[in-house]
C-alpha cells in the first residue's frame, strides 16, 4: 500500500486525491507518505556523508545543487526528530479523525445551572439496568413508562428520603436529557429519572448530586434580619421562624 502511494505522489496527486482514489482515511495516507520520507530522507544522508570527506580532497569544485527530491528527503530527516507520534485511534476513525462515543453504557445524571430559574439535566442508564428492568417487569424496555422527578430538598439530607416538595412528570420515549425550570433561586435540587411500575408508582433508576440555584437577588436585610443574625450568632438555640412563611425560607439569606 505504500509503494501505491509513493507511485501516485511521485505522478502529482495530492494526499487528499490519493486517499479518495485508494478509498482510505486521509489519515492513513498522511502517515505513510511522512513514514516513507523520512526513511529515504535518512538513508540518503548517511550514504552522502563519507563521499563529502573525499569530494573536499580531491577537488575544490563547488558543489552542485540539490535537486528538488533532495531537499524535500534532506528536510524530511531533518524534521524527523520533530515529528509528534501519530495516535493509533487516526486509524481506525472515520476520515482520519476520532469521534466521542455517543454513549457511555453507565448509569449516570449529571445536572448543571443555567440560571436563577433553570438547570440542564442529562442522564444515561446502562444495558445491564435495562434488560434486569425488562424482565423485571416483563414487558421491553421502550414500552416502560419513563418519568423524571424534581425534588426540593433545601436544608435536607437527600439520603434520608426526606424533600420539602416534588414534582413528577411523563416523559417521551428516547429522552435523556431536559431543561428544567421554572425553578426557584437559591434553593436546593436533586433530581431523579426512573420509571412507572404498574401501580402508577415512581421507581428512580439515576439520580443527581443535590444542586443549589443562584441566588435572584442580594441577600435579605430586611423584616427577618434581626430574628436570622440572633440564630447566627448562637443568641437562641432554634431559628425564629415565621408561620406566613415555609419553614426554611428564613435560612435562604444566611446560606
Amino acid at each position: 500500500m505504500e509503494e501505491k502511494i509513493v507511485s501516485l505522489k511521485q505522478q502529482g496527486l495530492t494526499l487528499k486525491q490519493i486517499a479518495e482514489q485508494l478509498d482510505m482515511p486521509i489519515g492513513k495516507v498522511q502517515y505513510a507518505w511522512r513514514k516513507w520520507r523520512a526513511q529515504h530522507g535518512e538513508a540518503t544522508t548517511a550514504a552522502a556523508a563519507p563521499k563529502r570527506k573525499t569530494e573536499g580532497k580531491k577537488s575544490m569544485k563547488p558543489k552542485p545543487k540539490a535537486t528538488p527530491a533532495t531537499s524535500v528527503k534532506q528536510v524530511a530527516s531533518t524534521l524527523q526528530h520533530d515529528a509528534s507520534k501519530q495516535s493509533p485511534l487516526l486509524d481506525h476513525a472515520p476520515d482520519g479523525f476520532w469521534k466521542l462515543p455517543d454513549r457511555y453504557d453507565a448509569d449516570m445524571m449529571h445536572a448543571v445551572v443555567q440560571s436563577p430559574n433553570a438547570i440542564y439535566v442529562f442522564w444515561e442508564v446502562s444495558d445491564d439496568v435495562k434488560e434486569t428492568l425488562a424482565m423485571q417487569f416483563m414487558r421491553p424496555w421502550e414500552d416502560l413508562p419513563k418519568a423524571f422527578r424534581i425534588l426540593d430538598v433545601t436544608l435536607l439530607d437527600y439520603t434520608s428520603g426526606h424533600a420539602n416538595r416534588s414534582y413528577t412528570f411523563e416523559l417521551p420515549e428516547m429522552t435523556n436529557s431536559w431543561f428544567v425550570r421554572p425553578l426557584d433561586p437559591n434553593t436546593t435540587y436533586v433530581f431523579e429519572f426512573g420509571i412507572r411500575t404498574m401501580e402508577g408508582e415512581f421507581l428512580p433508576i439515576v439520580a443527581s448530586m443535590p444542586l443549589d440555584t443562584p441566588r435572584a437577588e442580594p441577600a435579605g436585610v430586611g423584616r427577618f434580619a434581626e430574628p436570622v443574625r440572633r440564630w447566627q450568632y448562637g443568641e437562641v438555640e432554634s431559628p425564629e421562624l415565621l408561620d406566613t412563611l415555609p419553614k426554611y425560607a428564613a435560612y435562604r439569606f444566611v446560606r
